[in-house]
């Protein structure tokens, strides 16, 4: 997967609510109190929504496992988690951090992956629009990862 790709369409995605915003202001004095309370709530969800993502995307970083281990690659370095710390494994749609643009029905989940301690980390998976749950190939490839590390380690 491109995480370069990713970062950039978040900046963009930012842009184009920064540009709605600013033709917003200078539309709300024109407008009548009707067409602001059906459209601010509006603006102010997707708005929350791409702040919630957009903070998801900065804390995520490319996986993969190697090892018996989830290997998690960020700018400070790459994190080594063993596959049996990891209590459980689950998916998210995206709403906005859309992979490419020329094909609507490929998305981005976000997967989160808590370990046993209660900490919570995240990565991406490629996801269907509608699929459920949220990039189910992904999702169970990694929890079946998991257990079969959680049965070895039972067995020996």
């Amino acid at each position: 997967m491109e995480f370069e790709s990713v970062y950039f369409y978040r900046f963009i995605t930012l842009a184009i609510f920064v540009t709605s915003g600013v033709l917003l202001l200078f539309a709300l004095p024109g407008m009548t109190r009707a067409e602001m309370a059906v459209l601010l709530p509006v603006i102010l969800t997707l708005w929350g929504r791409f702040a919630v993502e957009y903070s998801r995307v900065k804390r995520c970083g490319p996986a993969s496992i190697h090892d018996d281990e989830l290997v998690i690659s960020s700018a400070r370095g790459n994190r080594r988690i063993p596959l049996t710390h990891i209590r459980s494994v689950t998916s998210r749609h995206s709403v906005f951090m859309v992979r490419r643009y020329r094909s609507w029905k490929d998305h981005l989940a976000f997967m989160e992956v808590t370990l046993s301690n209660g900490e919570r980390v995240c990565t991406l998976a490629e996801s269907k629009v509608f699929e459920y749950p949220a990039g189910k190939k992904t999702l169970s490839a990694v929890q079946a990862a998991v257990r079969a590390a959680k049965a070895n380690s039972v067995g020996k």
